[in-house]
């Protein structure tokens, strides 16, 4: 009788099922987490990579426009490589030159040049995404 009262006041050592199920759960809720995290980051180095490559696309047209002797006015796009595409904008910026307070009667040789490039790509069937860099260039005038 003294050993069954032993053993019954003395609680038994390791866990219950339910206290196992739980501490179960808890990690998989925690390992859920970290690969849904996980998964976010890659993709968000992915789209920030294909927004890098798009910036250097239509770094490398701009340049490819402000090293042509005279700007011309007009307009073009084309395919580049990797599913990107472009379009390439120069247009006389003489509104530029209107506002700055002088009313002078003479004929200017050189005149304002904006010249814009968008690189775009598909983001998703129906979202394109857009990088655009614009700059200005002095150019002779073409109706001088």
């Amino acid at each position: 009788m003294e050993r069954s009262r032993i053993r019954s006041g003395r609680r038994s050592a390791g866990f219950t099922l339910i206290e196992v199920a739980i501490a179960m759960a808890i990690v998989g809720v925690g390992v859920v987490a970290v690969l849904q995290i996980f998964t976010a980051a890659l993709r968000t180095e992915r789209g920030a990579g294909i927004r890098a490559r798009a910036a250097m696309h239509a770094r490398a047209l701009l340049e490819q426009t402000m090293t042509e002797p005279d700007p011309v006015a007009g307009q073009d796009s084309g395919q580049l490589p990797d599913g990107y595409r472009y379009e390439r904008r120069v247009r006389e910026a003489s509104e530029l030159l209107e506002g700055t307070g002088r009313h002078l009667d003479v004929k200017s040789e050189i005149t304002l040049f904006e010249i814009e490039v968008s690189v775009l790509w598909t983001q998703a069937e129906d979202r394109e995404g857009v990088y655009t860099v614009r700059t200005l260039r002095v150019g002779p005038n073409p109706q001088a």
